[in-house]
């Protein structure tokens, strides 16, 4: 079965199936998140999200890569705009890149969530 086709299936679940689902995904990913060693990241407490934060801080390692990307930079200036060391950010770029799909996973459950709650991602043109 594709991708594309389990992602329809998988809107055709309940709500509740359909955070099962996500639950039991994302516990499987998690798994190899345990295994690995990270000098500057941690886990933290959230009832959902498994991915990776700065230790000491509420900072999720894709927030700091996915800024980088946007912005394009380098180590050094993403390393400065976040007042982190530059290992600290090769780090998450080595996190971020392995577990790509975990933090694909969780953005469209942030996304479900969202519109669950009746926020619109559609942009409105001022008239």
């Amino acid at each position: 079965m594709l991708l594309q086709e389990l992602k329809e299936q998988a809107y055709k679940l309940s709500k509740g199936d359909r955070l099962d689902l996500i639950a039991a995904l994302v516990q499987s990913l998690q798994n190899q998140t345990e295994i690995d060693d990270w000098q500057y990241l941690a886990q933290r407490n959230h009832p959902w999200r498994k991915q990776l934060y700065v230790k000491g801080q509420k900072l999720l390692a894709s927030t700091i890569w996915q800024d980088m990307i946007a912005n394009e930079m380098s180590v050094e200036e993403t390393a400065d705009n976040w007042d982190l060391p530059e290992d600290a950010i090769d780090e998450v770029i080595r996190y971020c890149e392995s577990h790509q799909d975990l933090l694909k996973l969780e953005s469209d459950e942030e996304r479900y969530r969202l519109v669950e709650k009746g926020v619109s991602f559609e942009s409105k043109v001022a008239a």
